[in-house]
């Protein structure tokens, strides 16, 4: 898993910095985003609110206008589609509103690849090839989940194409 993330290189793609394998204290290093999550900027809930604080907000930081939602959409697709196009694949599962962050400057990153893992090619129907993942434990947040995965268990460039739409949706909306 670490070596895939360390590979995977893009300018939307929130780099990772470095790991811990210490067993009580294993964890992956990614930058400090301080403008927050999207789903932070979309929502004035408390919860929201204390995370801004965390990064040394006293005051909530603005909502972003219709213009700076799409260019942080574009962004999160745009590495989205980077890891899609990789050899292997990468599957995020786990896309979201609070799993697109944001730099001081407003530009978007797709984060929380932590549970990214690389597919599997097989050939499908006609001898094309089918990019998918197993799996036995259901990721994502409820909300953004696409329904087949929660069927068969395969996550799909569709899988995470359909969590894309959803916070696409939220994004533009703001429910």
């Amino acid at each position: 898993e670490v070596r895939t993330l360390s590979a995977a290189c893009h300018p939307s793609l929130l780099p990772l910095l470095g790991v811990c394998l210490a067993p009580a204290r294993a964890c992956l290093v990614y930058p400090l985003c301080r403008g927050g999550s999207l789903e932070d900027r979309l929502y004035r809930a408390p919860a929201a609110l204390q995370r801004l604080r965390m990064l040394g907000f006293e005051t909530p930081l603005a909502p972003l206008s219709s213009t700076a939602r799409l260019r942080v959409l574009r962004d999160a697709a745009s590495a989205l589609h980077y890891l899609h196009t990789r050899s292997p694949m990468i599957l995020h599962r786990d896309v979201s509103a609070g799993n697109i962050l944001l730099d001081e400057r407003g530009n978007g990153y797709l984060a929380d690849v932590g549970l990214a893992r690389a597919a599997e090619a097989k050939a499908g129907v006609g001898g094309q090839a089918v990019s998918h993942l197993s799996t036995q434990r259901i990721f994502g947040k409820p909300g953004y989940m696409d329904p087949i995965i929660t069927q068969d268990g395969q996550a799909s460039v569709l899988t995470d194409g359909y969590a894309l739409g959803i916070t696409l949706l939220v994004s533009l909306t703001g429910r």
